[in-house]
Parts: C-alpha cells; sequence; structure tokens
C-alpha cells in the first residue's frame, strides 16, 4: 500500500514537473531561437524588400532614362548613368570614352557621326513622312511637326508651294543656313538639322541666328519670335524658338558643330559660329545653348525623330543619346 501511495505521489510530482518545463519554454533557448529567427527573418525581409524596392527604383530609373533618351539619361561626366547604344559601342565607343572632355570628347563622337547617308535635298520631303509626324487626323492625313508654328499640315500634301501668309504651307527650314556652307552636301539634306516648318515663319527668320529677342517684331502663332537680340555680345536681329523647343534646336547646333567639326574653318561668316574645330561655337552660343538644353530637357519627340533619322541616315545625334553631354564637350 505505502508502495502505491509513492508511486503516485512520485507521479504526481513528475507531472508536475513537466508542467513547468513546459511553462518555461516560453523564455528557452529554443523559443529565443525562433524571436532571433523571426526577427531575422523580418530584417532580411527589410532588407530584401529595400533591395527589391532600390532595385524597382533603379530599374524605373532606367526606364524613365529610356523614356527621356533612346541610350538612357544622366548626368554630364557620369558615365555610369549613361547606356550607350549599340550605334556607338559598333563603332569602339567605350565607357573610358565617356569619361573624356572638351575637345578630345567632340572628336571623338565627330568620327563617329560624320559618315553618314546622303539623303539628297529631295529625299527630305519623304523623310519627313517618318521622321515630323505628330499625329494622324480623322481623315488619315499625318501631320507635320513643325516647330515654329501651331498650324497644322499635312504631310506630303501641304508641302513648299506658294505662300502668303502663316500656315499656307511648310517647306525645308535649315538651322544652319544654306548661305553658311553654300548650299554643300552633305549639309544641305542634312535631316537632323533641316526641319519641316511653316514656310511663312521659316522666311521672316532668314538667316538670323538663334538667340533671345528683347523686342519682337514678329511672333508666330506658336510663340517664335524673330526681333532685336536681348542675348549678351550679340547684336542685331535674331530669332527666339518657342520654350517648348529651345532644348531642340540647342542640341541640333552641337550635333551640326560636331558632325562638321572639320568644315567649320571654311564655313561662312555666321554669328553662332567659332570658324574652329574647337569650340566651333561663338562664346554666346556655348553658354545661351547649355541653357537651352538644360531648361528644355530632351523629350520624347526628339528621341523619336533620332530615331528615325537613324533609320534613313544611318548616324545619331549623341546630344540626344547621351543627355548633358555638352556639359562635358564644353
Amino acid at each position: 500500500m505505502k508502495h502505491i501511495k509513492f508511486t503516485l505521489i512520485l507521479t504526481a510530482l513528475l507531472l508536475a514537473s513537466c508542467s513547468n518545463i513546459s511553462s518555461s519554454q516560453k523564455d528557452s533557448p529554443s523559443n529565443l531561437t525562433s524571436n532571433t529567427s523571426t526577427t531575422t527573418d523580418s530584417d532580411v525581409s527589410g532588407v530584401t524588400s529595400n533591395n527589391s524596392q532600390s532595385s524597382s527604383s533603379v530599374s524605373s530609373s532606367s526606364s524613365s532614362s529610356s523614356s527621356t533618351s533612346v541610350s538612357g539619361g544622366g548626368t554630364a561626366a557620369d558615365p555610369n548613368s549613361w547606356t550607350i547604344h549599340s550605334y556607338y559601342s559598333n563603332k569602339g565607343l567605350t565607357k573610358n570614352d565617356l569619361t573624356l572632355t572638351g575637345a578630345t570628347m567632340k572628336t571623338k563622337f565627330h568620327d563617329i557621326i560624320k559618315s553618314h547617308k546622303d539623303l539628297g535635298y529631295n529625299g527630305l520631303w519623304n523623310a519627313y513622312k517618318t521622321t515630323d509626324i505628330k499625329k494622324t487626323n480623322p481623315n488619315g492625313d499625318k501631320i507635320i511637326w513643325d516647330m515654329y508654328s501651331s498650324y497644322e499640315f499635312r504631310a506630303g500634301k501641304d508641302q513648299a508651294g506658294t505662300y502668303s501668309k502663316e500656315g499656307d504651307a511648310y517647306n525645308r527650314e535649315h538651322t544652319i543656313p544654306q548661305s553658311i556652307f553654300n548650299k554643300r552636301a552633305p549639309m544641305v539634306s542634312d535631316c537632323f538639322h533641316v526641319y519641316p516648318t511653316d514656310g511663312k515663319v521659316n522666311g521672316v527668320r532668314s538667316n538670323y541666328p538663334h538667340a533671345e529677342v528683347k523686342s519682337a517684331s514678329y511672333t508666330s502663332s506658336n510663340g517664335t519670335k524673330i526681333g532685336s537680340s536681348n542675348t549678351s555680345n550679340l547684336s542685331g536681329t535674331v530669332c527666339e524658338p518657342a520654350d517648348e523647343y529651345k532644348g531642340d534646336f540647342a542640341r541640333t547646333y552641337f550635333y551640326f558643330v560636331t558632325c562638321y567639326q572639320d568644315r567649320m574653318a571654311g564655313m561662312g561668316n555666321f554669328n553662332t559660329f567659332a570658324k574652329n574645330t574647337y569650340p566651333s561655337l561663338a562664346q554666346w552660343a556655348v553658354k545661351l545653348y547649355k541653357k537651352w538644353a538644360e531648361d528644355d530637357p530632351v523629350s520624347q519627340k526628339e528621341i523619336d525623330r533620332n530615331n528615325a533619322v537613324y533609320a534613313l541616315q544611318n548616324n545619331r545625334n549623341p546630344f540626344i543619346d547621351f543627355p548633358g553631354l555638352e556639359k562635358s564637350i564644353w
């Protein structure tokens, strides 16, 4: 009997002990491991989430850059932020080349873009049907993207011809006047600087340099102005583009003096130019066009046009592909 009582007592003690041990597991190393694991998982999850967010951000940034430039966005003298389009890499351009500056950098790009297909002056009319289309109207007509007026011109239908007022017809506007290079090829038909524009405004612009106007004698329907210069170190009559296209024209000038730097010394007199390989632009132009390029960044219009002209001429405008490149060169 005593043996049975002892056994019952011992059993009760053992059960109580097990209960205490079970209760004490809340603070056991096993549970601490669980907490550590939970904390670690949470931290890892947090890090992963942050990395994922960072990756997403990078991806988004890259995507955003692609939306503003085919070859990637970036700031001057930061080659790691630029993506090199295959056109350039196939011609030997490397990331290290993008660390160059000044005349050396300008010559590097000159060597790449100088050779291109000459479309011929009349060939520009067909080129515009793919390079400068803003939209399609309800009748199915492709509408020309005109940077000099807000009138709508039907591609191939409202070209050239006669005009007496704004909105009559569009023609071929040489950003750099033909007389400066004596209408020589390939400059005369280089689509990168010859745009389709309102004939009347083109005529009023004449051979005036693009700069800022103090007092306008003529203002087109989209705000393009012709008038006396308000740009330091430049006098006389000038043409000021609408704000939304100032960067476009600045990058056009950068392209021209880079593509044709080996011909600059033989150019005719033009207030915008310096007759040399470098800097090729007058100091007032360098200062003003860099400002225009910064104030009016690369647009989707320029990206699309760059691609379209590339498909025809087999060269590109690097100042569209590498936003801020002008800061490294000038």
